[in-house]
Parts: C-alpha cells; sequence; structure tokens
C-alpha cells in the first residue's frame, strides 16, 4: 500500500505485537494539507485501531496517536461504488467509505486503493455494530448513519414514538 512506509509498518507491527493481535485488513490515506500525514484504520479480532501519523510539530521527527475502538463502537460503515465509462472497452471504479463513528471518509479511483479499501470496510461491515441493528436509510436506499440522522432531524429523531393502541371493538347489539 503506497501510505504505509516502513517505519509506519514496523510501528503498527509492534502495537500488534504488545496487544497479542493479529491484523484482519487495514488501509491508510493521506491526512492534512502537506501530504506527510498518514490516517490508518487497523481490523483486528477484537476492535479498530485508528492512528494519525505524520510530522511533530514543526520538527523532522514524525510521531503517531491512535487507539482502540471495540467493534460495538464503531457506527455508520457505508462502502459505495460508482463505475462509469470511460471509452468503449474501459471503464473506472470510484470507491468511498464512511464511517459516522469514528469519523473517516476516503474516496479512490485507484484499483489497488480500491481493493484496500473494499476489504477493509468488508471486515468493518462483519464486525461493527451489534447483529440485528437496523440502520435508517435515506431516499437513495443506502444506509445513512445514526449520527449524522439525529445531528440533522435534531431532538425529534430521539423523541419517543406514539404507540398506537389496538382498538377495542364496539359492543356489538343482541339479536
Amino acid at each position: 500500500m503506497p501510505y504505509l512506509s516502513d517505519e509506519l509498518t514496523a510501528w503498527i507491527d509492534e502495537h500488534l505485537a504488545t496487544l497479542g493481535m493479529d491484523e484482519i485488513a487495514i488501509f491508510a490515506a493521506e491526512e492534512g494539507s502537506e501530504g506527510y500525514g498518514r490516517r490508518v484504520l487497523v481490523a483486528t479480532e477484537i476492535g479498530l485501531l485508528d492512528y494519525h501519523y505524520g510530522p511533530r510539530d514543526s520538527t523532522a521527527r514524525s510521531a503517531m496517536r491512535g487507539r482502540l475502538l471495540p467493534w460495538q463502537a464503531v457506527r455508520g460503515v457505508d462502502l459505495r461504488v460508482e463505475t462509469f465509462q470511460l471509452w468503449a472497452r474501459e471503464h473506472q471504479n470510484r470507491w468511498s467509505l464512511t464511517m459516522a463513528r469514528p469519523r473517516f471518509a476516503a474516496v479512490t479511483d485507484d484499483a489497488v486503493l480500491g481493493r484496500a479499501l473494499a476489504d477493509f470496510a468488508k471486515v468493518a461491515a462483519i464486525m461493527a455494530e451489534p447483529s440485528g441493528w437496523p440502520p435508517p436509510h435515506d431516499e437513495g436506499g443506502h444506509a445513512e448513519p445514526r449520527e449524522l440522522e439525529t445531528r440533522r432531524l435534531g431532538a425529534a429523531a430521539d423523541a419517543p414514538l406514539p404507540v398506537s393502541q389496538p382498538e377495542e371493538p364496539a359492543p356489538s347489539a343482541g339479536p
């Protein structure tokens, strides 16, 4: 993967060894305006390691900070793909992944990065959110992260829904 340097890979491998975990899938993207920073998400069997890597202050030294989110805390995994025709027999795929928690968004037209993004999203979609958690849907039929829906709808999204009581049958007139 082009965004993973030897140093960054070694640091992540050291963390995984310390935690006694194996990497299932990994995805890295550029972060920041200078092009030096990296956002790295590592899927493991117990949770998602979320890393930010880049220059430390104004020095030439790099730093990495990360946190482990249990899969139960990961929300709103949304992978999308768009394929469009370039020429008569040539096409291109555009892959995009968003997550509500941790907040993350990535888009790529590169085939290698697209496969890495799809592999990571596949694992995250299986592992994240409790089984049976019904995702809300937007107009296009795609899942929309609950946190974003709550922000858009405001307090009304958290208000209890009215429950209708079954109507009792009217007393029947005797024969």
